[in-house]
């Protein structure tokens, strides 16, 4: 997962930087290419911020379903759960207000597009706040994910240890004699 991330954020930070870039060379109040190329570099980003904070989310929701499970089957050690949870809650508040962060900026974007006299002052305070925010977001991000991946190759060794014991005690135990 972390090799995916890793493709996926850096993809979207230089969207985000493309994007970022592009408003500079935007004339205020004005329309033209650079407007209409910014604007539609600035949704696809939105997108795509959406998309890696949306695969960040849902990768801690499945694993922290699977550790949870495993655990419980396997009666494994109540602190494997309770570390896929604090992992889980590492990431989350970056994941929420990673996604916030893009919408304010998209939103004060179009209000600068669209409202006379509001300027666009505001996306881009907007606009680079999102851009630091996003840069340490998915360092931190990738720091929980890297620390879930640890977990998961813990809990799948010893669930692997605990069926081959099952295993092998089934193995030894006197078979049950069908009756003719």
């Amino acid at each position: 997962m972390h090799q995916i991330f890793l493709a996926l954020a850096v993809a979207d930070l230089t969207l985000i930087l493309i994007s970022y870039g592009l408003g500079w060379f935007v004339p205020t109040g004005q329309g033209g290419l650079v407007r209409d190329i910014h604007f539609l570099v600035g949704l696809l980003t939105m997108l795509a911020t959406l998309m890696v904070h949306g695969v960040v989310y849902t990768y801690f929701i499945g694993t922290g379903k699977w550790v949870a499970e495993v655990t419980r089957v396997y009666r494994l050690p109540e602190w494997m759960e309770a570390e896929a949870k604090r992992n889980k809650r590492r990431a989350m508040p970056f994941v929420t207000w990673g996604m916030l962060a893009m919408g304010a900026t998209v939103w004060l974007g179009a209000a600068a597009d669209t409202m006379r006299g509001f300027g666009g002052t505001w996306h881009f305070l907007a606009a680079s706040f999102t851009l630091g925010f996003t840069l340490g977001a998915f360092a931190l991000e990738y720091r929980a994910i890297v620390g879930q991946m640890r977990l998961l190759a813990e809990v799948k060794i010893r669930a692997d240890e605990g069926r081959r014991r099952t295993l092998e005690s089934a193995e030894g135990a006197p078979a049950a004699h069908a009756a003719p």
